[in-house]
């Protein structure tokens, strides 16, 4: 696990393999954990009153995300950090757009492609390994881009955010699903808490405040730019993960006498899956959805 003073040396380079490094480590852990295999989504989702399970949350947040790109069907959309493909498969059966998916992890991209098949949406989507800050795409090539938990791996996230601008039309839309650091300064106690302790179970090593997300498109020259603070319709996942962490633990116990112990990448998810909670209740992170108009 890196300690937090190593945290600001570490590169963009040495942190995309680390991503790929746990996404396939924690490969198993999630599909077990959030049904990734029929869910296709890896995220918190969003909870609202009538909600009762977590695949129900998962679907909220795709249509919240359609509901503020205001998608329709001759939209071209880049789903930037799109894992195996849910959101891009669930806009493509809803209003029938066009769409690409981009991820650092070529299994990603691969279980992606399949569920798009097995979903009967191959011919409106295809799914790519790339780097989100630094695509092979054409300018101004879409519509509408779209990043769900997965912006808050870019480093720094104005680089995804420049070619986020230059990949929209005029008149286009980003819409991202965001962690972000809860306050503008932290001690080093809080720092701990939520970084050493929590996010760097998901190889997250910096978050952006809000106030960092509205600057940096303001400067950009983004405009109608929105943040909306959904951090309570969150919480119930964040409560789930914390419910992980203890079955997780006894497992890990019962693995290490037969020598077959987790990875530090898998005990470092583990540690995340109560220390997430902790950090949340303390504000020191908070989650929302960020809009904003090329």
């Amino acid at each position: 696990m890196k300690d937090i003073e190593n945290f600001k040396n570490t590169s963009w380079e040495e942190q995309q393999k680390a991503i790929v490094s746990y996404y396939q480590e924690c490969d198993n852990a999630y599909r077990d954990a959030w049904g990734m295999d029929k869910n296709m989504q890896l995220n918190l989702g969003i909870w609202n009153s009538s909600t009762k399970k977590l695949s129900e949350a998962l679907v909220n947040l795709n249509n919240e995300m359609l509901t503020l790109l205001q998608l329709g069907k001759a939209d071209h959309v880049l789903d930037a950090g799109c894992g195996v493909g849910g959101t891009l498969i669930h806009f493509a059966k809803a209003i029938g757009c066009t769409g690409i998916g981009i991820t650092l992890t070529p299994h990603q991209a691969e279980k992606a492609t399949k569920n798009a098949k097995k979903a009967g949406v191959s011919h409106l989507l295809r799914f790519e390994v790339m780097d989100y800050t630094n695509t092979s795409f054409e300018s101004e090539q879409f519509t509408a881009i779209t990043g769900i938990e997965s912006i808050c791996y870019a480093e720094p996230k104005m680089a995804f955010l420049k070619e986020a601008k230059r990949l929209l039309k005029p008149g286009g839309k980003i819409a991202l699903a965001e962690n972000l650091q809860g306050k503008d300064d932290l001690t080093k106690k809080e720092i701990r808490s939520v970084y050493t302790d929590a996010f760097n179970g998901c190889q997250v090593i910096n978050l952006d405040t809000e106030k960092q997300y509205r600057n940096n498109l303001k400067a950009l020259g983004f405009y109608n730019i929105q943040c909306i603070d959904e951090t309570v319709r969150i919480r119930p996942s964040i409560v789930r993960l914390r419910k992980f962490y203890y079955p997780a633990v006894a497992y890990n116990f019962a693995h290490r006498i037969i020598g077959k112990r987790f990875s530090k990448t898998q005990e470092a998810n583990t540690k995340m899956c109560y220390h997430l909670l902790s950090s949340l209740d303390a504000g020191l992170w908070k989650y929302g959805l960020i809009l904003a108009t090329k």
